[in-house]
């Protein structure tokens, strides 16, 4: 089988694609045909730096990707047999660009319904719920919401419809239409946009641009940062980084969001398993336009 690898901090342009066996399967494993895989911002940091996340996932080389759709074609004996030829989603830290993936843990397998497409479930994140609670539990009224455009600031934004307060999605210029096309019923902003002084906010941030956190900085009062993209810094004094842990009943939840309808998902530009190189250029050249997949 063919497996996609980080193979030194060169960048993009350093993987390479490496022929490998087939992982055999043992009883508590679950053997899956990966049809898609999402191509997300994180490998793109970890390929050019090895201190880029917090997360470790082993030394080089590695696998790239976290997650993807693919379907069931063996199932060991101390697994659920139901499994057999079902369509799932995975989640594998250690990595999931490959023909073949082995799940050797349940919590990180899911079954698809028929409403949900490959395409849909390979956009999942539940990192956007994360930034969801740090919203919830803050006591500031007003919420700016730093590259809202993006797949986790689409999903967040969804999924504060049920939230009490002012949202300030922040986006660059040429993302304004993108994003107000895809949700139209929300008000979007610029940085230039916000010329009130207010007294407080908690800025949910995406992007990672401390020029615009510095921007919006200006303009509030008493504020707090929860960021997902930014692990240090000494330029805010109340600064919090969060990040996702995988959890079965999050992405349990989220599929059955996407089945009903109650999610949309953000699907971008997909590209077949021989561009991944053109697929990560891709979203590193480009704003983002929902999530960008590989067809495997």
């Amino acid at each position: 089988m063919i497996s996609i690898k980080q193979v030194d901090y060169n960048g993009i342009d350093s993987l390479k694609y490496v022929t490998e066996s087939v992982p055999a399967v043992l009883p508590n494993g679950v053997l899956v045909k990966m049809a898609v895989l999402p191509v997300v911002p994180t490998d793109l940091k970890r390929e050019s730096n090895p201190n880029a996340t917090s997360e470790q996932f082993g030394t080089l080389p590695r696998t790239i990707g976290v997650s993807g759709v693919g379907t069931v074609v063996s199932v060991g004996s101390n697994r659920d047999s139901e499994l057999l030829n079902k369509r799932v989603l995975l989640l594998n830290p250690s990595g999931t660009f490959s023909e073949y993936v082995l799940n050797e843990n349940n919590d990180w397998l899911f079954m698809l319904p028929d409403e949900v497409s490959d395409n849909e479930a390979a956009t999942l994140t539940a990192t956007s719920l994360v930034l969801k609670k740090e919203i919830e539990d803050s006591t500031f009224s007003n919420v700016f919401i730093t590259g809202a455009n993006s797949v986790i600031g689409i999903y967040l934004l969804q999924q504060l419809n049920t939230v009490d307060k002012k949202i300030y999605p922040i986006v660059t210029p040429s993302s304004k239409t993108y994003l107000k096309d895809f949700l139209p019923d929300i008000q979007v902003y610029t940085v230039s946009d916000i010329s009130e002084k207010l007294d407080s906010a908690i800025i949910a941030d995406i992007a990672g641009n401390e020029e615009i956190l510095k921007s919006l900085s200006d303009k509030i009062i008493d504020l707090s940062i929860v960021s997902i993209a930014i692990m240090k810094q000494n330029k805010f004094s109340n600064f919090k980084f969060v990040h996702e842990s995988f959890d079965h009943t999050t992405y349990e939840y989220l599929i059955e969001q996407l089945a009903d309808q109650s999610l949309r998902a953000p699907i971008g530009k997909v590209f077949d398993d021989h561009d991944v190189k053109q697929a990560q250029h891709y979203l590193e050249d480009n704003h983002s336009r929902g999530r960008i997949l590989l067809k495997f």
